[in-house]
């Protein structure tokens, strides 16, 4: 059951990009703003439902977890219109595994001993070995290079989102959902106003993307629930299997690749599931 749990995320995630290029559309700053607006409704709605209690030590955690999320969120939304989702999201996963599993591995210690250490470090490779037969080899260009460096220095944003939750001392993750909700739109408002330089006030595409706020709320409040089941590790490693359903659906739907490409990438997520299967093992 807690396997299931930690794949909803996963299911939902993959398809928000999806939702946001053929949908609601908008600059990745309009986007990220909208998104954090219907996440605040979303946890505004279930805190007022479900009274939830959370003591100003974890409210702070968690707040700082949503702050971090802006920055590696609006590096992701900033890809997919640069790079195309089905390039974005592969190359994305692999940035955030590898920050994630060595952080929650080694300085969490949920690795233990030689042989998780070796189970772990072996899945990683089996991972990335996936991303790049997946988009790697035919995707990958040099015209691209500073789209990937952006993606890599707004990962840190991901690897702070998942790890300050681990240091909230509630035994239910869903406490935390308002406070970190608080603080994606605190820092998603901030960027906007850096990045527009005005304020939001009447921004049709804003608010078009509130249903990607409440999209991205089921992904999140479970991820929150996963981490206390799962780990960080694990709860982490299955929502990225959201990079199957958004690569393919990119080069289907978006039409961002030849479909003959699909078979090489189907090969490569393959190959990706195969290193999260094995992670979880541990």
């Amino acid at each position: 059951m807690a396997i299931l749990i930690g794949l909803i995320p996963a299911l939902f995630w993959g398809i928000l990009p999806i939702w946001m290029r053929k949908v609601t559309g908008g600059s990745f700053l309009q986007q990220l703003l909208g998104t954090s607006m219907g996440i605040v409704i979303t946890a505004t709605v279930l805190q007022l439902i479900f009274r939830f209690s959370i003591s100003g030590h974890d409210f702070w955690l968690y707040f700082i977890s949503g702050a971090f999320w802006s920055f590696g969120q609006c590096g992701q939304y900033w890809g997919y219109g640069k790079l195309g989702v089905s390039l974005t999201m592969p190359l994305s996963t692999a940035f955030q595994i590898i920050g994630n599993s060595l952080i929650g591995g080694w300085l969490f210690g949920e690795w233990t001993g030689w042989h998780d250490n070796l189970i772990g470090l072996g899945a990683l490779v089996i991972i990335i070995l996936g991303v790049l037969v997946a988009n790697g080899i035919v995707g990958f260009s040099l015209k691209n290079l500073r789209g990937y460096l952006v993606l890599l220095a707004t990962t840190f944003g991901y690897w702070g989102y998942s790890g300050f939750p681990h240091y909230a001392n509630s035994t239910s993750g869903i406490n935390g959902f308002l406070p970190q909700a608080l603080g994606m739109l605190s820092t998603s408002l901030l960027l906007y106003l850096i990045g527009r330089r005005k304020l939001p006030g009447n921004d049709p595409a804003g608010i078009k993307n509130i249903t990607s706020g409440l999209i991205f709320s089921v992904s999140s409040s479970v991820y929150l629930i996963s981490l206390q089941l799962n780990g960080l590790v694990n709860a982490f490693v299955l929502t990225q299997l959201n990079v199957v359903v958004a690569t393919l659906l990119g080069i289907i739907i978006l039409k961002e690749a030849d479909p003959r490409r699909t078979l090489t990438t189907s090969a490569g997520l393959g190959i990706l599931i195969a290193g999260a299967v094995l992670m979880v093992q541990i």
